[in-house]
């Protein structure tokens, strides 16, 4: 008699039950060896993944740091800025990272940006400076009411209160006020800024008027006295305390090698004015009745 097709050998499965329970072994596609290598080299190629994970994340970090550190050195490098400041009877002379050169008057200040210079030669300027600045390129100075711009040349700028005049003494130089007027002067010329924005330019003048302060002369034409007053203050380090009942002019000069009160007892009798000494240092100014 054939076997059946559908007929199952049950001693077989016996046996292989058997071998199962009994600990015996079975017959893989792959090796046992083959199961273990391929499971460890699955075990080991977790932490490379996590790894991979880890250093992408790590250096988006990185780059992220590095571009706040180089804004933060840039802004520093623009911004960084240095500061000469000369109190009331001092004089000083101020050197650029060019070498140019700003003698300035009391009471001024001066500042300046020395890591951005190489880019762009700008200063800012409030009271006296004269100025002597090196070829380069270009060259602006800021005041509250006005700009100045020179390539290489010399001048002097006053920037105080209201006032706002530039005198050219070599060279060109760009006068611009606030308001968008603007003019060029040449050597012996001075530019005089308006309240209304306009630009007032005097030609062929003697210059030494406007720079003799360097020299510790002042000289004053028509000079309203309360301004005449201001540049002792400044001058000497004084307080100065004017009581004028009506408004005066003064022409004439005076030298920081005098004493204030030399000074004083020189301007007041011209003026029909008096001083009283108040205490070290400050001072009355009245009318002279007698």
């Amino acid at each position: 008699m054939k076997p059946n097709k559908e007929h199952i050998d049950l001693s077989a499965v016996d046996r292989q039950s058997q071998a199962f329970f009994s600990g015996g072994k079975f017959r893989w596609k792959k090796s046992e060896a083959d199961v273990w290598a391929s499971l460890e080299a699955q075990i080991k190629a977790l932490p490379k993944g996590r790894s991979l994970i880890l250093g992408f994340a790590l250096s988006k970090w990185v780059a992220a740091a590095s571009v706040v550190i180089l804004f933060a050195l840039g802004s520093f490098l623009r911004f960084y800025t240095v500061k000469i400041e000369t109190i009331p009877g001092q004089h000083r002379l101020a050197e650029l990272p060019d070498h140019s050169k700003i003698n300035l008057n009391a009471e001024s200040s001066l500042t300046y940006y020395p890591y951005w210079w190489k880019v762009k030669r700008l200063v800012k300027l409030e009271g006296e400076g004269f100025f002597e600045v090196e070829k380069g390129k270009k060259f602006t100075v800021f005041s509250a009411r006005g700009i100045t711009q020179v390539l290489g040349t010399s001048f002097n700028i006053f920037s105080r209160a209201e006032v706002y005049k530039v005198t050219c003494i070599t060279g060109s130089v760009k006068v611009k006020s606030r308001s968008g007027n603007e003019t060029i002067l040449r050597p012996n010329s001075k530019a005089e800024i308006q309240p209304d924005g306009s630009i007032n330019v005097t030609s062929n003048i003697g210059t030494f008027p406007e720079i003799s302060w360097r020299r510790n002369i002042f000289l004053f034409t028509a000079s309203p006295v309360l301004h005449v007053f201001n540049e002792i203050e400044r001058q000497y380090g004084v307080k100065i305390d004017a009581k004028l009942d009506s408004f005066s002019l003064y022409t004439g000069n005076f030298t920081k090698d005098q004493k204030v009160e030399e000074t004083l007892n020189y301007i007041c009798p011209a003026l029909g004015l008096k001083y009283i000494r108040k205490t070290t240092g400050e001072y009355l100014i009245i009318q002279d009745d007698e």
